[in-house]
């Protein structure tokens, strides 16, 4: 049986909607000022395009170069927006960022990288860019992915969270468009370095099962198989150097104010007593599934050599 996502009354869907229009038309708006190229990616830019099954969004997506991160993040904040973790931990690198704003219903998720491409950043980046598409959101045209690389980018997100139901039929939404010319996507999924994480679905198609299709990075191995972000931490502080292990093994174990309250934004005004708490329990909790994350250390670890 599929898991279901958490029912969200219809009065509160539309609004939802109505804030992520609105938040595209604003981000694009922002980033025109400042003089930074941003695409849309996922959500109704993608639907627009037709790469993606038409659906309510809980957030909007947005990817543009790592150098311009802080400028676009600067001219957000004025705006009211901040982000939920201010820094990103050693222990735990991610690919974006995520924004919220108080008086929205919606976040906004600012990328530098997307997980599945493997190219060098910005040059993922510059083909994506020159391939992008415009559409129209909130009464305002912006800059989003063309229909060929919006389908790769659904199609690579589905992959990597495939117990979600609804992803899962996003994977069979992209196999249709893609099997009318599995050449010319295998060859985009090449330029932009997916065909390690795509492998798998190439060789379910006749025309593209022959080629090469290398190996999926240890990234993409990880955030496939990993369960836990304990299990995450853990192959990350395995992987960075030995002069950087203890920071990490500290923002791990002893996280920040922000980073113990991502999931509930709350803790972020407790009092520090309640903050001890919450820290032992975390603490605790880790330790009792130290088992479950050999295991899965273990899995991951049998998968690479194969």
């Amino acid at each position: 049986m599929r898991p279901s996502a958490p029912a969200i009354p219809p009065g509160e869907v539309l609004r939802i909607n109505e804030s992520i229009v609105l938040s595209a038309a604003l981000i694009s708006h922002v980033a025109a000022d400042c003089n930074i190229r941003v695409l849309l990616i996922k959500g109704p830019a993608a639907t627009l395009v037709g790469a993606r099954p038409v659906r309510p969004s809980l957030d909007i997506d947005v990817l543009l170069q790592r150098s311009d991160l802080k400028a676009l993040l600067a001219a957000l904040e004025q705006r009211g927006w901040a982000a939920r973790i201010p820094e990103v931990s050693e222990a735990f690198p991610e690919h974006s960022t995520t924004l919220i704003n108080p008086g929205w219903p919606s976040d906004i998720d600012v990328h530098w990288r997307f997980p599945g491409f493997y190219e060098k950043e910005s040059v993922v980046f510059e083909r994506l860019w020159t391939a992008r598409e415009s559409v129209e959101l909130g009464g305002r045209p912006v800059w989003t992915l063309s229909h060929n690389d919006a389908l790769l980018v659904t199609l690579l997100h589905a992959l990597r969270s495939p117990a979600k139901g609804v992803l899962h039929d996003d994977v069979t939404f992209c196999l249709n468009k893609i099997r009318s010319s599995p050449q010319v996507h295998y060859d985009r999924a090449l330029e932009l370095g997916a065909i390690g994480p795509l492998g798998p679905f190439f060789a379910s198609l006749p025309e593209t099962r022959a080629f090469d299709l290398g190996e999926p990075p240890f990234d993409w191995v990880l955030r496939t198989t990993a369960q836990r972000s304990a299990t995450l931490r853990l192959f990350h502080l395995m992987e960075i150097p030995w002069s950087r292990k203890p920071a990490a093994l500290w923002q791990a174990l002893v996280p920040s104010r922000e980073s113990i309250s991502w999931h509930d934004l709350e803790l972020r005004d407790m009092k520090r007593w309640r903050q001890t708490s919450f820290r032992f329990r975390r603490l605790w909790r880790s330790l009792t599934e130290g088992v479950q994350t050999v295991k899965e250390v273990r899995e991951i670890r049998a998968r690479l050599q194969k």
